[in-house]
């Protein structure tokens, strides 16, 4: 029974593949060379008519006429950014788009395609091919990217395994602190890198769940890269080294990460790009909505690793604006040595003149066996290598013993540290940017502890997940409160348990669909009985 069961999918496998080979080839035959039109609305009743020949991919439409929509991976629908907003139907989400949109979204994209509800959905638009008349909208800020060049002035190491560059772009650039920028990777740099690492990307692929997916010669791939600087005439960068391989360093031969599969946040060699003082670069720019509210409000900046970029330039603007709320900066680091002494006293000295700001920076050790707590030889190097005043402070803060051998600030992880400073607060907004892991965690706990508002976490997605991984976070609240109200004995260890499942075993690990299936599972079984519930749970062993 199990293998004629096994021999029946693998036919029709086999026919849905023929048949997607098939279509393919009637496209390309027959599907191109008519004429078709795209219409791109705005705001300020901005129109614009484009007159194409059907059959391409809307994302290289679009960027062939000068709308710069982001996309980091190339058109190969893995990070997610780029998203338009469609007025015509070119059809449902394909396999590939899904993870890349809440429940509520793809609700309202189910209305409008079956009943023609609502104004307009949501697609990528490298997943859409244009073989109809298409109207589309596009947000202002997108029809104000554009591309340019510039030439690195100046590199230097700002931790072990950071780097700062500025680059002095060719023509002023207006941003808003907080946006980021599109770096173009060089085709021959690409190319030549995966001659050389290509079966470790496929072996880190393999260990880490994700597809992996060739590289196509011709294909330029961008990444985006936070300002971490306020200047119109020179930009600041700070990038990280990471290698692609989870078990294999950089310093051991494995090969740092940059896609377009397997793509993490981060991507830096020691000769990156050969991007040597004087080397053009370009990079099309700026992007993204990640910049501080007008109004008053208690301010909580979240950073980790390389995500401390924006947040320079966040804090920048906060102080140059000379902004009296309440301001607390979360930072976290594996070791003492991961914390920029170039930036320390700066912050240290914000915090001595300005009562209503704090820094808290927080050491979780990050492997096992590696205790933050007692400085190392390289820990106690980046502290003497402070100025004498900028001592003084680190221990007056109470970071460092008085003997200079021990780290005395916060440990661990920075969710659990919230209601240590945090009080609830319905004017409370979190900047967050860093591994997606720790912003997860972190709006996770400030959710459930601080009653923060879903549109009061303000984070750039470069990877895809995390919005959705923040609208599931919210449906858990509600579930929260669904089972608090029906007074369910041990409803403490239920709840406890849904959100172990949902964070640990699904979202850190990127099953987002999964994640969706199970929230819609646990709320079905709800309706029905605790039984139902605990069988529901009882498929994710602890």
């Amino acid at each position: 029974m199990i293998t004629s069961l096994l021999l029946g999918a693998g036919i029709l496998s086999f026919l849905v593949l023929l048949l997607s080979i098939f279509s393919e080839i009637i496209y390309q035959f027959f599907g191109r060379g008519e004429k078709r039109k795209i219409t791109v609305v705005s705001d300020d009743e901005y129109k614009k008519e484009l007159d194409i020949e059907g059959g391409e991919k809307l994302l290289s439409l679009l960027q062939n006429r000068g709308f710069n929509i982001p996309a980091a991976c190339g058109g190969m629908a893995t990070c997610g950014q780029c998203k338009v907003k469609l007025y015509t139907n070119v059809g449902t989400y394909t396999a590939v788009e899904t993870p890349h949109f809440d429940m509520r979204t793809r609700e309202a994209a189910r209305k409008f395609l079956e009943q023609g509800t609502g104004d307009g959905y949501t697609r990528l638009a490298c997943q859409v091919r244009v073989d109809k008349d298409v109207s589309l909208y596009l947000p202002k800020d997108t029809l104000h990217v554009r591309k340019y060049t510039a030439r690195v002035i100046k590199k230097r190491a700002i931790t072990s395994d950071k780097m700062e560059m500025w680059l002095l772009p060719s023509r002023p650039i207006q941003y808003k602190p907080g946006q980021y920028i599109q770096l173009a990777i060089p085709e021959d740099f690409v190319e030549e890198y995966y001659k050389k690492y290509e079966s470790f990307i496929k072996e880190a692929c393999k260990l880490l769940g994700k597809e992996f997916i060739p590289y196509v010669p011709g294909t330029t791939l961008y990444r985006g890269y936070s300002l971490a600087s306020t200047e119109p005439d020179l930009l600041k960068l700070i990038v990280r080294m990471a290698p692609s391989h989870p078990n294999m360093s950089i310093e051991k031969g494995g090969p740092p990460c940059i896609g377009p599969a397997c793509v993490h946040n981060y991507l830096l060699e020691k000769s990156l790009w050969n991007f040597f003082w004087g080397e053009k670069i370009r990079f099309t720019g700026p992007y993204g909505h990640f910049t501080l509210k007008e109004e008053p409000h208690t301010a909580v900046f979240v950073a980790g690793g390389a995500g401390l970029a924006p947040i320079l330039a966040l804090l920048e603007q906060w102080f140059r604006e000379g902004r009296q709320d309440t301001a607390i900066f979360f930072l976290g680091e594996r070791r003492f040595q991961d914390i920029p002494m170039a930036y320390l006293p700066k912050w240290l000295i914000w915090q001595q003149k300005n009562p209503r700001f704090k820094l808290v920076p927080v050491l979780s050790g990050a492997f096992r066996g590696d205790n933050p707590v007692e400085l190392n030889d390289i820990d106690k190097q980046c502290y003497h290598s402070l100025s004498l005043e900028a001592k003084l402070l680190v221990k007056e803060r109470g970071f460092v013993d008085n003997q200079e051998k021990q780290w005395k600030g916060e440990i661990g992880f920075i969710g659990p540290l919230l209601r240590k400073y945090l009080s609830p607060d319905q004017d409370i907004v979190f900047y967050l940017c860093g591994p997606s892991p720790m912003t997860v965690t972190v709006i996770d706990a400030a959710a459930n502890q601080l009653n923060l508002k879903k549109e009061h976490a303000l984070f750039d997605d470069f990877t895809g997940t995390l919005t959705p991984s923040v609208d599931l976070i919210y449906q858990k609240l509600e579930i929260k409160e669904t089972i608090s109200r029906l007074n369910l004995l041990d409803a403490d260890k239920l709840i406890e348990r849904i959100s172990q499942i949902l964070i640990i075993q699904l979202i850190l690990k990127d099953k987002i669909e999964e994640s969706y299936r199970f929230l819609e599972q646990v709320r079905e079984s709800l309706g029905k009985s605790v039984q139902e519930l605990e069988s529901v749970l009882s498929v994710y062993k602890s």
